[in-house]
């Protein structure tokens, strides 16, 4: 089978570019043909695993607003792509930096879409694209208003009536499934959990360590943590707390560590290769997951569970699904830094609790490996290919007229 991906940034980025490079790598494995379309953006100085790069929107502000809306150089390159390569099914990821446009280029091809978080077209999700949205004020700020109404009444319509032509769409958590079904309208919509390659398992040690893997920015909830683990420290004034990841909030919390006193106890490691990642995993009693905003289904948490870890995660998005009453770990609000703190407290005074725990998770983890993520997506990929006929693969290698 020919199957393309398409995707907004074509490197390792994050949770749903990682979920593209092992299904990528999986597929080829099984004998299909796989082509990926990304983006240039971000991608100076990284290693790119797309195989086609479209330019990304640029210009003045007018300009960028414009191309966000129809992106045509997008539209031609990706029309272009999808010519020559012929692909039996289109799998679309995340697109906003192609725009609309992407829709149009791709129509008539059998596609399916996964939605790896909220994006500009979904109405419940919107306002988490928003960067003063998880400050915890509840207020918006001027500038975020005015995007929000274009990316509402401009934006979102642009996209409704390309989306509401897609072959299926695929949401990795119950919870984001039901949060976008009225705007894809009728489109089928199944909830496929994500899969990775699981790294081995190993007891929990009583090492007193709390780990937090992911972006460094407000919404992801770290410096909710880092004062939440002053307050550990209080009880436990051994315990380690190790934050891996890059992002915009990164200067902020070095210098919260640095106010709060806890230079000695809590390291902000920036990025980390991915041996070091591992072993950070498997010297750690607990992984934490403090999102404030909606999380879909975490790469980060999948790899807990790999190595049979306790999660210790907010009641948000679709976390609940990955620890909810399966004994593997514990639920707090959003934002409570007192809950937070008692959670990591009780993993960490209690190593018989936090073997239990992680012994759980690797039951759960069996539900989440490569192998049966990909006989999931193949399955998809042969009912959307067979409801297509040869007359709709002819139209679309001629394609519609580009514009919006």
């Amino acid at each position: 089978m020919r199957i393309c991906h398409v995707i907004n940034i074509g490197f390792e980025a994050g949770g749903a570019e990682k979920v593209v490079r092992l299904v990528a790598e999986g597929l080829r494995a099984r004998g299909h043909r796989v082509n990926i379309i990304a983006t240039e953006h971000r991608l100076d100085g990284h290693e790119a695993f797309a195989d086609i790069i479209v330019p990304e929107v640029r210009g003045n502000p007018v300009a960028r607003v414009s191309g966000f809306f129809w992106h045509h150089e997008a539209y031609r390159r990706v029309k272009a792509a999808v010519r020559q390569i012929r692909p039996d099914v289109v799998h679309l990821h995340t697109i906003g930096l192609f725009s609309p446009s992407v829709l149009s280029a791709t129509a008539g091809v059998p596609r399916v879409l996964t939605v790896h978080g909220p994006e500009d077209w979904t109405l419940e999700l919107l306002s988490w694209n928003l960067r003063s949205r998880s400050t915890g004020s509840g207020r918006l700020s001027a500038m975020d208003r005015a995007r929000y109404a274009y990316l509402r009444f401009l934006q979102r319509p642009a996209y409704l009536p390309r989306l509401r032509r897609l072959d299926r769409v695929l949401v990795p958590s119950a919870y984001f499934a039901e949060s976008i079904r009225r705007d894809v309208g009728g489109v089928p919509t199944h909830v496929v959990p994500n899969g990775i390659e699981l790294p081995a398992s190993s007891p929990v040690p009583d090492s007193g360590r709390v780990l937090y893997v992911g972006r460094l920015e407000s919404v992801k909830g770290p410096a909710v943590l880092v004062e939440a683990f002053a307050r550990v420290l209080r009880a436990r004034p051994g315990a380690r707390l190790t934050l891996i990841g890059r992002g915009p909030q990164q200067q902020a919390l070095e210098g919260l560590v640095a106010r709060l006193g806890l230079a000695d106890n809590v390291r902000v490691a920036g990025y980390v290769p991915d041996d070091e990642l591992l072993a950070a995993y498997h010297a750690s009693m607990a992984v934490v997951i403090p999102s404030v905003g909606p999380e879909n289904f975490p790469t980060v948490a999948l790899e807990a569970l790999g190595v049979g870890r306790p999660l210790i995660a907010t009641r948000v998005g679709g976390l609940p699904e990955l620890i909810g009453h399966s004994d593997n770990g514990f639920l707090v609000p959003p934002g409570d830094a007192t809950a937070l703190a008692e959670a990591m407290g009780r993993v960490l005074a209690d190593p018989d609790l936090a073997s239990g725990m992680g012994r759980r998770s690797v039951e759960l983890a069996r539900d989440y490996s490569t192998e049966l993520f990909l006989d999931r997506l193949e399955a998809h990929y042969r009912e959307v290919v067979s409801a297509h006929s040869p007359v709709d693969r002819i139209a679309a290698a001629v394609g519609p007229a580009a514009g919006p």
